[in-house]
C-alpha cells in the first residue's frame, strides 16, 4: 500500500526546490523550471517538459556553469537520437 504524502509536505518540498532559467532551442522563449522528482529524489539528471510558447517537447538537464549551474533544454527527438548512438 502506498504511503500518502501530506499536502503540506508536498508544498514544502516543492517550495524549496531551486528554479532554473532556460531558453527553448526551437523558438527562443525564455522560461524557468524546477528540477523534476527524478532529479531531486533519485539523482538522475534528466527531465522533460513542453515549451510554453511553441509547445515543443524538450529534454531538460542541469549542467555546471561558470556561475554555478544552469538548465539546458534540447529538442526531445534530437536528444533521443544522440543517446541512441
Amino acid at each position: 500500500m502506498k504511503k500518502k504524502i501530506k499536502i503540506k509536505d508536498k508544498i514544502k518540498r516543492d517550495t524549496f526546490k531551486e528554479t532554473y532559467n532556460f531558453e527553448c532551442p526551437k523558438c527562443g522563449h525564455k522560461q524557468w523550471a524546477k528540477p523534476s522528482m527524478m532529479m531531486t529524489e533519485l539523482g538522475k539528471n534528466s527531465g522533460h517538459g513542453s515549451c510554453l510558447k511553441c509547445e515543443a517537447f524538450l529534454h531538460l538537464e542541469i549542467i555546471p556553469d561558470l556561475f554555478g549551474e544552469e538548465m539546458k533544454a534540447e529538442i526531445w527527438d534530437k536528444w533521443l537520437k544522440k543517446i541512441k548512438n
